[in-house]
Protein backbone atom coordinates (compact mmCIF):
# COMPACT_ATOMS: atom_id res chain seq x y z
CA UNK A 1 0.00 0.00 0.00
CA UNK A 2 2.90 2.44 0.67
CA UNK A 3 5.46 2.81 -1.76
CA UNK A 4 9.14 2.67 -0.93
CA UNK A 5 10.17 6.46 -0.90
CA UNK A 6 14.23 5.66 -1.11
CA UNK A 7 13.70 3.99 -4.49
CA UNK A 8 12.73 7.77 -5.66
CA UNK A 9 15.24 8.93 -4.25
CA UNK A 10 18.21 6.25 -5.63
CA UNK A 11 21.12 7.90 -7.04
CA UNK A 12 22.55 6.00 -10.24
CA UNK A 13 26.10 5.26 -9.79
CA UNK A 14 27.55 7.83 -11.80
CA UNK A 15 25.71 10.33 -9.71
CA UNK A 16 27.38 8.78 -6.54
CA UNK A 17 30.37 8.97 -7.96
CA UNK A 18 29.90 12.59 -8.95
CA UNK A 19 28.90 13.54 -5.45
CA UNK A 20 31.45 11.57 -3.40
CA UNK A 21 34.48 13.26 -6.25
CA UNK A 22 32.97 16.60 -5.32
CA UNK A 23 32.84 15.87 -1.51
CA UNK A 24 36.38 14.71 -1.80
CA UNK A 25 37.67 17.67 -3.47
CA UNK A 26 35.55 20.17 -1.51
CA UNK A 27 36.95 18.04 1.76
CA UNK A 28 40.59 18.67 -0.28
CA UNK A 29 40.05 22.42 -0.18
CA UNK A 30 39.41 22.54 3.63
CA UNK A 31 42.52 20.51 3.96
CA UNK A 32 44.42 22.98 1.89
CA UNK A 33 43.29 26.16 3.92
CA UNK A 34 44.18 24.63 6.88
CA UNK A 35 47.12 23.68 6.18
CA UNK A 36 48.21 26.91 5.02
CA UNK A 37 46.73 28.71 7.73
CA UNK A 38 48.55 26.44 10.24
CA UNK A 39 52.26 27.17 7.87
CA UNK A 40 51.21 31.15 7.87
CA UNK A 41 50.73 31.12 11.56
CA UNK A 42 53.90 29.68 12.37
CA UNK A 43 55.92 31.58 10.48
CA UNK A 44 54.05 34.73 11.92
CA UNK A 45 55.06 33.45 15.15
CA UNK A 46 58.68 32.73 14.00
CA UNK A 47 58.37 36.08 12.31
CA UNK A 48 57.56 37.70 16.59
CA UNK A 49 59.98 35.82 18.22
CA UNK A 50 62.59 37.23 15.73
CA UNK A 51 61.33 40.74 16.38
CA UNK A 52 61.57 39.70 20.02
CA UNK A 53 65.55 38.96 20.03
CA UNK A 54 66.00 42.10 18.10
CA UNK A 55 65.10 43.85 20.77
CA UNK A 56 66.88 41.57 23.72
CA UNK A 57 70.06 42.05 21.44
CA UNK A 58 69.53 45.69 21.24
CA UNK A 59 68.89 46.12 25.20
CA UNK A 60 71.95 47.62 26.39
CA UNK A 61 72.65 49.20 23.46
CA UNK A 62 74.73 52.70 24.81
CA UNK A 63 74.69 54.48 21.32
CA UNK A 64 71.53 55.33 19.00
CA UNK A 65 69.51 52.62 17.36
CA UNK A 66 67.60 54.65 14.71
CA UNK A 67 69.27 58.47 13.87
CA UNK A 68 67.74 58.78 10.66
CA UNK A 69 64.36 57.29 11.31
CA UNK A 70 64.28 54.54 8.91
CA UNK A 71 64.00 51.72 11.43
CA UNK A 72 61.12 53.40 13.11
CA UNK A 73 59.42 54.22 9.39
CA UNK A 74 60.35 50.21 8.68
CA UNK A 75 58.79 49.15 11.68
CA UNK A 76 55.50 51.64 11.27
CA UNK A 77 54.86 49.86 7.39
CA UNK A 78 55.87 46.26 9.21
CA UNK A 79 52.58 47.10 11.43
CA UNK A 80 50.49 48.63 9.02
CA UNK A 81 50.96 45.33 6.94
CA UNK A 82 49.86 43.70 10.20
CA UNK A 83 46.60 45.65 10.76
CA UNK A 84 46.10 44.96 6.86
CA UNK A 85 46.25 41.07 7.02
CA UNK A 86 44.69 40.62 10.06
CA UNK A 87 41.84 42.84 8.53
CA UNK A 88 41.55 40.61 6.09
CA UNK A 89 42.06 37.24 8.14
CA UNK A 90 38.88 38.55 9.87
CA UNK A 91 36.42 39.10 6.91
CA UNK A 92 38.33 35.61 5.78
CA UNK A 93 37.14 34.55 8.96
CA UNK A 94 33.67 35.72 8.85
CA UNK A 95 33.36 34.30 5.43
CA UNK A 96 34.36 30.78 6.52
CA UNK A 97 31.76 31.20 9.79
CA UNK A 98 28.63 31.59 7.59
CA UNK A 99 29.43 29.32 4.82
CA UNK A 100 26.67 26.51 5.09
CA UNK A 101 29.03 23.97 3.66
CA UNK A 102 31.43 24.27 5.96
CA UNK A 103 30.71 22.37 9.76
CA UNK A 104 32.16 23.48 13.10
CA UNK A 105 34.25 20.74 13.16
CA UNK A 106 36.03 20.91 9.87
CA UNK A 107 38.77 23.55 11.57
CA UNK A 108 38.54 26.22 9.86
CA UNK A 109 37.58 28.39 11.77
CA UNK A 110 39.67 27.26 14.73
CA UNK A 111 42.61 27.46 11.59
CA UNK A 112 41.44 31.74 11.67
CA UNK A 113 41.27 31.91 15.24
CA UNK A 114 44.83 30.99 15.30
CA UNK A 115 46.01 32.95 12.68
CA UNK A 116 44.51 36.10 13.29
CA UNK A 117 45.88 35.54 17.36
CA UNK A 118 48.80 35.36 16.08
CA UNK A 119 48.61 38.08 13.77
CA UNK A 120 47.99 40.35 16.66
CA UNK A 121 50.65 39.26 18.85
CA UNK A 122 53.12 40.28 16.36
CA UNK A 123 51.49 43.77 15.55
CA UNK A 124 51.76 43.86 19.53
CA UNK A 125 55.34 43.04 19.04
CA UNK A 126 56.34 45.12 16.45
CA UNK A 127 54.81 48.06 18.37
CA UNK A 128 56.68 47.29 21.00
CA UNK A 129 59.82 47.04 19.42
CA UNK A 130 59.28 50.53 17.63
CA UNK A 131 58.25 51.80 20.88
CA UNK A 132 61.14 50.71 22.53
CA UNK A 133 63.60 52.28 20.13
CA UNK A 134 61.80 55.61 20.03
CA UNK A 135 62.32 55.37 24.10
CA UNK A 136 65.81 54.22 23.92
CA UNK A 137 66.71 56.93 21.17
CA UNK A 138 64.91 59.69 23.18
CA UNK A 139 66.48 59.00 26.82
CA UNK A 140 70.58 58.96 24.56
CA UNK A 141 69.48 62.72 23.52
CA UNK A 142 71.40 65.26 24.81
CA UNK A 143 69.51 67.31 27.57
CA UNK A 144 69.25 70.80 28.07
CA UNK A 145 70.01 70.84 31.67
CA UNK A 146 67.14 73.69 32.11
CA UNK A 147 64.43 73.45 34.17
CA UNK A 148 61.02 74.36 33.86
CA UNK A 149 58.60 76.03 36.49
CA UNK A 150 55.62 75.41 34.51
CA UNK A 151 54.34 73.76 30.95
CA UNK A 152 54.18 77.25 30.03
CA UNK A 153 57.40 77.83 30.29
CA UNK A 154 58.64 74.71 28.68
CA UNK A 155 56.56 75.15 25.72
CA UNK A 156 57.69 78.86 25.13
CA UNK A 157 61.71 77.46 25.62
CA UNK A 158 60.05 74.90 22.48
CA UNK A 159 59.09 77.13 20.71
CA UNK A 160 61.87 79.94 21.01
CA UNK A 161 64.10 76.92 20.07
CA UNK A 162 62.51 76.46 16.53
Amino acid sequence: MHANKSSSLRMSPSGAQALAARNLEFLSAIERTIDALVSDTDLIHNIGRAYQEIQEKLTGLGTEIDADGRITGLLEKASEACVRIYRDAQRRHESARQDPLLQPDDGVAEAYDAFIAAMNALHDTVETLREWIATHDAVLQPTTGQTFDSVDDLFDAMLAGS
